[in-house]
């Protein structure tokens, strides 16, 4: 005899148990145990039992495998004592021998603690990541010029912005993720967030640190490196947000995917800066630490270079205007 459960996160959603020990597990509706989920083969996994007892599940050919843990795998037993999960394409399914010992007394039910505990675990990621936005402003060096004369105020109207905000983008990531079939807590997507916001922190401090020690031109590189790689990160990372099973090749398709349509939108703007004749504005102001600003070059000779740049970016804007009126004609 044999139980065999469909787990949501982690809930029983659906057990039938059989009392002969063998089983068939799909999607087709000549399975015995039928699993409406399209990347669970017709024919997925079976469950049978050996000739000394030992309970046993074993991929009969699906194409998304039998999976315990993140490990693909053929076959697996049962433990003499206790359950099995394993993965059949992206649900997840647990399989029991029914014990015969006696039936467990249990004490009177108590109030749980996981509410509380779960509303203050989003608290603190809330305030970790109001914490984080106020960082990236402190981090700012226009954040501290003497023409910003009211930092307290700015300040906090920044922090009053990400606390109603993270919380609408929290319940807005988790209405995406309902849309393709997740569920996630609200905990998960601040969570999410949280770290998100965080990763942009330690971003923005290397950038900073890095613009004293290189020149404008290798600082400028940098940042556009490193400020698309977050972006593409950013972006998969919360996309990847409550997926079962495993996100690996997931998450790269959407790094991937991300890469390619950022830089499709980098060169159509560089084709209409071209076309337009906008000059490239190539400067870096900071504030100095310790008398250290990095690398810098006298003004003057900057105005110079960026006067040249804009002569020759009008010049290659008319002879692309002259060249377009001429095929018209």
């Amino acid at each position: 005899m044999i139980a065999v459960r469909l787990l949501v996160d982690g809930a029983v959603v659906r057990e039938t148990v059989f009392r002969e020990a063998s089983v068939v597990i799909g999607r087709g509706l000549e399975s015995d145990f039928v699993i409406v989920d399209p990347s669970v083969s017709r024919q997925h996994a079976r469950v049978r039992a050996d000739p000394s007892g030992a309970v046993w599940i074993e991929d009969v050919g699906s194409r998304n495998g039998l999976r315990i843990g993140t490990e693909r795998v053929e076959r697996a037993a049962l433990p003499a004592a206790g359950s099995l999960r394993c993965r059949l394409g992206a649900t997840e399914v647990e399989l029991v021998v029914p014990s015969t010992d006696a039936t467990v007394e249990i004490m009177a039910p108590t109030p749980s603690a996981h509410g509380p505990l779960r509303a203050l675990k989003a608290l603190a990621l809330w305030a970790a990541g109001i914490t984080a936005w106020a960082n990236l402003m402190l981090i700012n060096p226009s954040f501290w010029s003497p023409w910003e004369q009211d930092r307290l105020t700015t300040l906090s109207w920044v922090a009053l912005g990400v606390a109603v905000g993270l919380p609408v983008l929290a319940f807005v990531l988790i209405g995406l993720l309902r849309i393709v079939g997740r569920r996630a807590r609200v905990s998960d997507a601040l969570r999410a967030l949280t770290l998100v916001s965080w990763g942009w922190v330690l971003l923005t401090l290397l950038v900073e640190a890095a613009s004293y020690g290189l020149s404008v031109r290798a600082h400028g590189v940098l940042t556009a490196l490193l400020g698309q790689g977050a972006v593409v990160v950013t972006v998969a990372y919360l996309a990847s947000v409550a997926r079962p099973g495993p996100r690996r090749r997931f998450f790269v398709t959407w790094v991937v995917a991300v890469a390619v349509l950022l830089a499709g939108f980098a060169g159509a703007g560089r084709l209409a800066a071209r076309q337009a004749g906008t000059p490239r504005l190539d400067y870096d102001v900071r504030m100095p630490i310790a008398g250290v600003t990095g690398p810098a070059s006298h003004f003057d000779r900057y105005l110079d270079a960026l006067r040249a740049d804009f002569n020759a970016a009008e010049g290659r804007a008319e002879d692309e205007r002259r060249r377009s009126e001429t095929t018209r004609e």
